[in-house]
This record gives structure tokens, C-alpha cells and sequence, in this order.
């Protein structure tokens, strides 16, 4: 059970991973990742991104269950719409189930800032503040980030890896370390969009996201500010 807790934080925290604006990006991205630890598949990570002028829509959605000897001992769904205009992000919606522990978010535009109401509960964060979802780059422009299950705002510290070579995908991608609640590395292909995803647990597992081959197909038109 200790490891089922340990591997729930990792995931809750991750998948939930300013001022900035949103890094170039096609004008239609399905991205779609299984969700491995330990080399074995425990769940699956979608997001489809719509660009329609200024405006940008992204949809998530995480899936997870782990087993032990055939009995669920941790489940975890969580789904979330973003909205941006002009590189700003004006509203944030998202439920979550960790395990039976349910979570619901609101995020939008009030007076000078962004009103965050979570689980019947409100404040008023920065205007500026960036939900730590890995399909936006921009987030490792950022000093704190939104967790967008729960609504705590997290520190984070990036460093800049260089470029590598991935295999698969045979393309050359850029690696970034993210220091926050824990280490996890991501990459980037030239374009902007996540490719990889790699995460310790505090139990040891190799938690990572391996992106399907549809998530490799051409992208369709630049959606550079």
C-alpha cells in the first residue's frame, strides 16, 4: 500500500505539472501518450489542442489504474478544458478522482486577475499564473505554476539539458529538467510539442509517457504569435 500512496503522488502531482505566452503550436495537435512505469502500461494521457485565431482551446485527459494481483488499488482520472486568447490563459476547468478523492476546479477572469474557486472554495491568483500542463513549453519560462487538480500554486526551477536525440521518436528533441514537488524531464521536438516525459517515484518506479505514432504525423499549419 505505501507504494500505491508513493505512486499516486507522483502522478497526481505531474499530470496536474506567469507571464508568457503560448509557444508556437500547430492549429490542430492530437497528442496521445501511454502512461508506463516500470516498462509496464498502467494508464493513457490525450490532449487535443484547437487554435482558432487568437483563440486556443486544449482538452487533457489522464486515465490510470494500478493492479495488484487482479484487485484495482489506485485509480486516477482527470479531465481539463484550457482557454486562451493572445497567449493568455482566461479560464481553466477541470475534475478529478484520485482514488476516490474528488476535485472539482473553476478558474476565470475577475477584476484585475484570475478568480480560482476549488471545491467550493475561492481566491484570486495572479493573472498571469500558468497551469503546469507539459503541452505548453512556455511553463519552463515560469518560476511558480498552477496545479490544476487541487489549485496550490507550486515553485518550480528549470534547467536546460540541450538538444537529444530520441529514439523513438527518431527526431531530435530538446530536454529540460523541471524541479518542483519532484524532478521529472521532459522533451520537446523542434516545434514546440512534447514528445517524452520521464519521472522518478519516491518508491523508485521508471514512471514515463511514451507517445503513440498518430502523435508523430504532420502537423497542420504553424500557429506561431
Amino acid at each position: 500500500m505505501k507504494l500505491v500512496m508513493k505512486l499516486a503522488l507522483v502522478i497526481s502531482a505531474t499530470l496536474l505539472l506567469g507571464k508568457g505566452a503560448v509557444a508556437a503550436q500547430p492549429a490542430t495537435t492530437d497528442l496521445n501518450f501511454a502512461i508506463m512505469r516500470n516498462g509496464e502500461q498502467i494508464g493513457t494521457h490525450s490532449i487535443a489542442l484547437r487554435q482558432a485565431g487568437a483563440e486556443t482551446t486544449v482538452n487533457s485527459a489522464t486515465s490510470v489504474i494500478v493492479k495488484i494481483l487482479f484487485v484495482t488499488a489506485y485509480h486516477y482520472e482527470h479531465n481539463s478544458t484550457e482557454r486562451w486568447i493572445d497567449g493568455h490563459l482566461v479560464s481553466l476547468s477541470s475534475t478529478t478522482d484520485d482514488n476516490g478523492t474528488k476535485h472539482r476546479l473553476d478558474l476565470g477572469s475577475k477584476g484585475s486577475g484570475l478568480l480560482l474557486q476549488v471545491d467550493g472554495k475561492s481566491t484570486q491568483v495572479d493573472k498571469n499564473i500558468m497551469p503546469a500542463s507539459l503541452w505548453n513549453p512556455a511553463i519552463l519560462r515560469q518560476s511558480v505554476a498552477l496545479n490544476s487538480a487541487d489549485g496550490k500554486v507550486m515553485p518550480i526551477k528549470v534547467v536546460d539539458d540541450g538538444m537529444e536525440n530520441m529514439t523513438p521518436p527518431a527526431r531530435p528533441a530538446h530536454h529540460f529538467t523541471i524541479n518542483g514537488v519532484f524532478k521529472q524531464d521532459v522533451w520537446y521536438d523542434e516545434q514546440g510539442k512534447l514528445v517524452h516525459a520521464q519521472f522518478v517515484g519516491t518508491d523508485g518506479s521508471i514512471i514515463t509517457y511514451e507517445l503513440a505514432p498518430t502523435g508523430l504525423g504532420p502537423t497542420a499549419s504553424d500557429g506561431r504569435r
